[in-house]
């Protein structure tokens, strides 16, 4: 059975999944291109952040939509 955490940053990548598509950007470049480290998504994630706000806010400092 997956964890928490596992399972949010799963619906994280699937969310950004989307989004990256749409800009025929490559599976995990938005969380490159933020520069959003594991320990950043674990914190978020510790702060009650859910998958669907930390996409937004990802996608949003990235100029994306």
């Amino acid at each position: 059975m997956p964890r928490p955490f596992q399972s949010w940053k799963d619906k994280l990548t699937s969310l950004l999944g989307h989004t990256e598509a749409s800009y025929d950007l490559s599976p995990g470049e938005a969380l490159r291109a933020s520069h959003t480290t594991e320990g950043d998504l674990q914190e978020l994630f510790s702060f009650g952040w859910t998958a669907e706000e930390t996409a937004r806010a990802i996608t949003e400092t990235l100029g994306l939509r």
